[in-house]
């Protein structure tokens, strides 16, 4: 062969199943946005605004009972422990791990734990459910369902979920039943207070964000359909928390808000709507 003759290289761009793939998970939701810069809560509009769960942040969530409080923090747990997996620890004063669990399957393979354990679940059905259960067998969630938690209790635990299991979040299911001995002091501000402190404290020492969970405060004079406002929180909370977000569901249909009434990024509060899908009890992206 002419030692002169030279072969081209020839620059072609081969398409790759992983590529194929991206796409169609994009389109999902399994894809985080690259502009996120903390823990991204798997609702678009949310992280588009937020940027995520930041480091050292304290977030308090809060609704009207009947909202869908706990269908919200499911769905939060599932699209950070599951899509984007994250370990995610959660402190659940107020129902037990094995009823949490059992919520969040019943909602994923939109079959009862009943129906499954039992068996009694078509023959069609249960690649998928396997799947699903499967897929939720992997996610790194950690789940402490002790009441009445003493500071120093609680926070040796999230010592314990950030440096013995690696912690990206902590979720806190019920601010008002985390600390207290006795229900008589169900409603004694100053103690939920002092715990938000300490949470925020905790936040900040462990960097990494914190999301509590808790009820309206104030609600007697708000209408049955009007949307809440941060003037619906305890006093205590716009002091500490970094944010603050609402749950609204007008009319209890499908259509639901987020309203973001405090955060680092906004200069006024911020609506984001989402879709609650009832049969499954869950919150998705429109």
């Amino acid at each position: 062969m002419d030692k002169n003759f030279v072969i081209l290289q020839d620059d072609f761009e081969f398409t790759t199943l992983k590529e194929i793939i991206i796409q169609l998970l994009h389109n999902t939701g399994y894809l985080v946005d690259p502009n996120t810069t903390g823990i991204a809560t798997g609702f678009d509009k949310i992280d588009i605004v937020t940027k995520g769960f930041q480091p050292e942040e304290l977030s308090v969530v809060a609704s009207k009972p009947g909202n869908g409080k706990t269908a919200f923090l499911l769905s939060l747990l599932f699209n950070i422990a599951s899509k984007s997996e994250k370990t995610v620890g959660i402190f659940s004063p107020e129902r037990s791990a094995a009823k949490m669990f059992y919520r969040m399957i019943n909602s994923e393979t939109r079959q009862s734990v009943q129906k499954i354990l039992s068996g009694t679940i078509k023959d069609s059905e249960k690649e998928s459910i396997n799947t699903i259960l499967y897929t939720l067998s992997k996610s790194q969630i950690y789940v402490d369902d002790t009441p009445y938690l003493s500071d120093a209790v609680f926070h040796r635990r999230c010592k314990q979920l950030k440096n013995k299991y690696g912690a990206d979040i902590i979720f806190i299911d019920g601010l008002e039943l985390l600390s207290f001995s006795d229900l008589t002091v169900y409603e004694n501000t100053e103690e939920q207070k002092s715990r938000l402190k300490d949470i925020k404290a905790v936040a900040t020492e462990l960097k990494i964000p914190i999301v509590v969970f808790s009820h309206m405060a104030n609600t007697t004079n708000l209408g049955k359909e009007a949307p809440p406002s941060i003037n619906n929180v305890y006093d205590f909370i716009p002091e500490i928390a970094d944010s603050i977000y609402l749950i609204h569901r007008q009319n209890m249909s499908d259509s639901a808000n987020i309203i973001i009434v405090q955060h680092p990024n906004i200069s006024e509060p911020l609506t984001v709507p989402l879709k609650f899908i009832e049969s499954i009890d869950k919150f998705v992206d429109l």
